[in-house]
């Protein structure tokens, strides 16, 4: 894709929408002391009282975090939990619960359609942006409210409260040509740029965490499609160059310039560990670390020549991984390692990782080879575990999910279990002996109604066969005689007949259903052993980042499977780029 192709010379919307809170007035007590609440430190303390049931405030981090902040917004020092009484504020959020709760079905579907309404009042304002004279969907065009903040895995910030963003916070991106949008409130904004280069319409910087956030056009959106194409076109593209770039790494492991030995070193850890660059990560995450940000403390050479990581990653997730390296890579991370906290790799920046990596294949960067490699594993383990064409869709998803698994364990996108995991499983295992039940009584009922059958067509034998003897016995043989034996025999001939067609009924039925059922628990035991495989590890990272769909496409064609019933619908439109007949080796 060429840089014309993704210039944008006219961009106009009405910009974003910043969600209202409407106070109600609320109080609570420090030590004893009423307070009555601002609209801010209201909002605080209900979002605090709708967490008051919840797991996360049996963390301690967690509430230490949100009362430093509480604390703060009240203008009090060294308050504790403990010297606080939400009772109000508790009663307040369970009353509006209660309310919901106790609505009619009239008054739920007036509710609901009054929300749909202004929703689509919304979306029609704020959805729709103009780009080189065509309207493109806006992703989002919300702005997260005040909350507090929860993050993934042991994240240091958990518990602290987002404040809220003004209209004067955000900057928006606008062509020349557009009108600045007016505000709800009429504030003004906080200033306006164009970059023909960029696909978001507004921007912010987090108060908490310092990132800078997005509203971006809607992943559907044509621009979008060939930006998310040509990352995982770079990505195949690498697979031409790697063997080469393994080459340029390995020769530069032994550099006489220790700068470029630490940069090749680095290099070698991102392709064979799968491992972050490093410096790229958020500015919130104090002591998350990649390859270029390692400290001493986080490796360990062992006496057998494997090397243990330990640390925390993106998210706070923790990486823990024992590995043999060759001795050049082992030579020098015990060259570069000064001390538990000095950074090993100092002086290496991703750019010059990104430099090192250009000098063979131009525009590489040390992000690609995740993807590149989510993918190989992927296209690997399909290749590898053959699927019948004519096999149970199930059959067909659990191999796919299994090859995701395999990219999800390499890169470590590791989640902490859901909190009705254990009730989910349980579930799983109840439905498989459900069905197992189920079986057993189709099949005691059809062995039931066959003997019924049987004793049936026994008694009629029985009955017949007698008659038949009875009239054979009579001295007279008569004609008539012969046409009441034959009209007998014809009874039990069409008596066997009935018998038969039943038979074949009872049993044609009772087949097609313990079969449904057959099919129904190894649906459902797939889905339990799929569940417990996968418990410790989020798959939908990787589909929505790294992994390039195409391969799933590609093979799920042959099969005649839908590829996007592997995939959540929420990534269905950011993958429509998608064309089903192009392999990946293409």
């Amino acid at each position: 894709m060429n840089e014309e192709e993704i210039t944008i010379w006219q961009l106009r919307h009405n910009g974003v929408l910043i969600p209202e809170y409407k106070p109600v007035g609320l109080s609570i007590k420090f030590r004893g002391k009423e307070i009555k609440l601002t609209p801010e430190q209201e909002e605080m303390a209900v979002a605090w009282a709708k967490k008051m049931d919840s797991e996360q405030v049996k963390d301690p981090v967690f509430v230490k975090n949100f009362f430093k902040d509480f604390c703060k917004a009240l203008g009090i020092e060294n308050g504790k939990p403990e010297d606080f009484d939400f009772s109000e504020v508790k009663q307040w959020v369970e009353e509006e619960k209660a309310k919901k709760e106790s609505m009619t079905k009239d008054e739920k579907k007036k509710l609901s359609e009054e929300r749909k309404r202004i929703r689509e009042e919304n979306k029609k304002k704020y959805g729709i942006a103009i780009i080189n004279g065509k309207e493109v969907e806006i992703a989002n065009y919300t702005v997260e409210p005040p909350c507090i903040f929860v993050g993934r895995g042991k994240h240091p910030l958990r518990g602290r409260w987002k404040p809220r963003i003004y209209y004067s916070d955000i900057i928006l991106n606008l062509s020349e040509d557009a009108p600045t949008p007016q505000t709800p409130t009429g504030e003004s904004w906080g200033g306006r740029v164009f970059d023909p280069k960029a696909l978001w319409i507004a921007k912010w910087r987090d108060k908490l965490t310092g990132k800078m956030k997005y509203v971006w056009i809607a992943e559907n959106a044509e621009l979008r499609q060939m930006r998310e194409k040509e990352k995982y076109d770079v990505a195949r593209k690498l697979d031409q160059y790697i063997e080469k770039i393994r080459e340029h790494i390995w020769k530069n492991l032994t550099s006489e310039d220790e700068l470029r030995r630490k940069i090749a070193t680095v290099a070698y850890l991102i392709d064979v560990l799968k491992l972050r660059v490093g410096d790229e990560k958020d500015k919130d995450e104090a002591d998350t670390v990649g390859a270029t940000t390692l400290r001493g403390s986080h490796v360990k050479i062992n006496s057998d020549n494997t090397v243990t990581f330990d640390f925390l990653g993106k998210d706070s997730v923790r990486w823990v991984k024992r590995v043999k390296l060759p001795k050049e890579v082992i030579q020098n991370l015990k060259s570069f390692i000064r001390g538990p906290r000095d950074q090993i790799f100092d002086g290496v920046k991703s750019e010059l990782v990104n430099e090192f990596l250009g000098e063979v294949m131009p525009g590489l960067t040390a992000k690609v080879f995740r993807t590149y490699h989510a993918t190989k594993i992927v296209e690997e383990y399909l290749n590898k575990n053959h699927v019948d064409k004519d096999a149970p869709e199930i059959e067909k998803k659990y191999v796919g999910c299994m090859a995701n698994l395999q990219a999800a364990i390499e890169c470590n996108h590791k989640r902490k279990l859901p909190k009705n995991w254990i009730e989910s499983i349980r579930k799983k295992e109840e439905r498989v002996r459900k069905l197992k039940e189920d079986i057993k009584i189709a099949k005691k009922k059809m062995n039931e109604k066959l003997e019924k059958l049987e004793e049936k067509l026994k008694q009629e034998k029985k009955k017949r066969t007698e008659k038949i003897e009875e009239l054979s016995k009579k001295p007279s043989k008569g004609k008539k005689i012969r046409e009441r034996i034959n009209k007998e025999k014809l009874m039990l001939r069409k008596a066997i007949e009935k018998y038969r067609e039943k038979k074949k009924r009872i049993l044609e039925m009772y087949e097609h259903k313990i079969k449904n059922l057959e099919l129904k628990i190894k649906e459902a035991e797939i889905k339990l052993q799929l569940a417990k495989k996968t418990k410790d590890y989020n798959l939908i990272t990787s589909l929505k980042s790294y992994i390039d769909p195409r391969v799933y496409a590609y093979w799920a064609k042959k099969l005649g499977y839908d590829w996007k019933k592997l995939y959540p619908k929420s990534l269905h439109k950011k993958f429509s780029w998608v064309d089903e007949n192009e392999s990946i080796e293409t």
